[in-house]
């Protein structure tokens, strides 16, 4: 088995060397984009058989596989026996549109690190991140556990020169040992920590999480910190490694919120085609944040969830705005018109580059679980969570809201009318929550 060597790498962390199993065109570019999206300079190679599979693995070096689950010459379990059999700890990340359960399980058990589904490549990025990371942290530690027991000597002077924190942990949780990058990124010396206790917790049920901590020139870091066990000096210990991911989550910060910046200055644009809806995109953001936050949703899909519920109707642009303006109820012919906007507002953001949740919210938000809504008269198992929260919390907004045609319903009536079609068009437990939001006054609007 040939190991893998991270040569010419040094000093660029954004380049990525992507295998793509894909015999799609546009679905191959479809994860390059994503993976430029989340910070890489992906630098890939597509393969469609077997024999270009072993040609890419036997002259080429590679950071990540990407394959399509199903393909007419070479599907995803094979491919990863070959890569198995030929590389060591190369990350495989198989992508697919709707697969079985079994599917995705047999191939996380062949070694797969991840089964992502095409409609969320916005996860992508992440795992890829975790697992490339992962894979050279593996290397790392391997590389480090064979020289110390070549060399105790020579891997201290290693692991003592090492930009990476480095910690060595006894079985009782004491600290036997601590690089200078630790210290520096812990805020105190060795002298300090060795025979006592981190100064913050190990997981227990991962060897990977991340822990917020002050320097010692007082500078706030988001530190990743991975464990495994190793053989220190004879003894069973525990290796820490300490990353400094400060600036990565920072810039990932900065991005998420452009985006939503980008999105709510061009839901208030819209203001001026659809002077009756004025900030009911904004309100319909902040309204399903709070649902999915009370549903336990974590921080990207709540991301996704603000970015849905800022754009949503961005298709009205397609809308002539004399419909969008009309004073009475609209005609049967014009109200079709009207309802184009699911669609359109899809088409607009499904090649923005936003996440594919994002484009399929818009093309959602007027469906209903028992299939009477449209365009797509779509039943419960075909609508995801953050769809059921935005087509109800769109609701409940609306209805509260005043149009031309009718005034503004009180808030306890509009409740009613979500509680009486809960089950039927609405998700039950969403509508709790509405409910809950409600009745403890989170959610108030004003009725005009």
């Amino acid at each position: 088995m040939r190991s893998r060597r991270d040569k010419g790498h040094k000093g660029m962390t954004n380049r990525l060397r992507v295998l793509l199993i894909e015999d799609i065109e546009e679905d191959a570019a479809l994860v390059v984009r994503q993976l430029r999206i989340a910070g890489y300079e992906p630098e890939s190679r597509c393969v469609r058989t077997e024999e270009e599979l072993l040609d890419a693995l036997a002259h080429s070096e590679w950071d990540v596989v990407i394959s399509e689950y199903k393909m007419p010459h070479l599907g995803a379990p094979d491919a990863l026996r070959i890569v198995q059999d030929r590389v060591n700890d190369l990350p495989f990340v198989v992508v697919s549109g709707i697969v079985g359960e079994d599917a995705a399980v047999e191939c996380m058990r062949a070694g797969a690190v991840d089964f992502l589904s095409k409609n969320r490549l916005s996860r992508l990025g992440p795992a890829v991140a975790r697992e490339v990371l992962g894979a050279s942290g593996r290397r790392a530690r391997r590389d480090a556990e064979s020289a110390l027991r070549k060399s105790e000597a020579s891997a201290r002077a290693i692991v003592f020169a090492s930009s990476e924190g480095i910690v060595i942990v006894d079985c009782a949780g004491l600290v036997l040992y601590v690089n200078p990058a630790a210290e520096a990124m812990l805020g105190c010396t060795g002298g300090t920590l060795v025979g006592h206790e981190l100064p913050f917790t190990l997981r227990e049920d991962s060897n990977a999480g991340e822990v917020d901590m002050v320097s010692g020139t007082g500078v706030s870091l988001t530190v990743e910190v991975r464990s495994s066990r190793i053989d220190w000096a004879g003894e069973d210990s525990t290796l820490v490694i300490l990353h400094d991911i400060t600036m990565r989550k920072r810039i990932e910060t900065q991005l998420r919120d452009s985006f939503v910046k980008l999105a709510d200055t061009l839901s208030r644009a819209m203001a001026s085609r659809d002077p009756y809806t004025t900030g009911h995109q904004q309100r319909v953001a902040g309204l399903v944040v709070q649902v999915g936050t009370r549903m336990g949703l974590d921080e990207e899909r709540l991301w996704e969830l603000r970015l849905g519920g800022l754009l949503h109707d961005v298709g009205k642009v397609a809308v002539p705005e004399r419909l969008l303006t009309k004073p009475g109820r609209l005609t049967a012919e014009e109200f079709d018109i009207v309802k184009t906007h699911s669609q359109e507002g899809y088409e607009i953001l499904r090649e923005s580059g936003l996440p594919t949740a994002v484009a399929l919210m818009a093309l959602h938000h007027h469906e209903s679980l028992d299939g009477s809504g449209y365009p797509q008269h779509l039943l419960s198992e075909a609508l995801s969570l953050e769809d059921r929260i935005l087509t109800a919390s769109n609701v409940l907004e609306s209805l509260t809201s005043f149009r031309p045609y009718r005034r503004a319903f009180e808030m306890e009536s509009a409740v009613s009318i979500l509680v009486a079609e809960s089950g039927s068009r609405f998700d039950p437990e969403v509508v709790s929550c509405l409910t809950e939001l409600v009745e403890s006054g989170e959610f108030v609007r004003e009725v005009g």
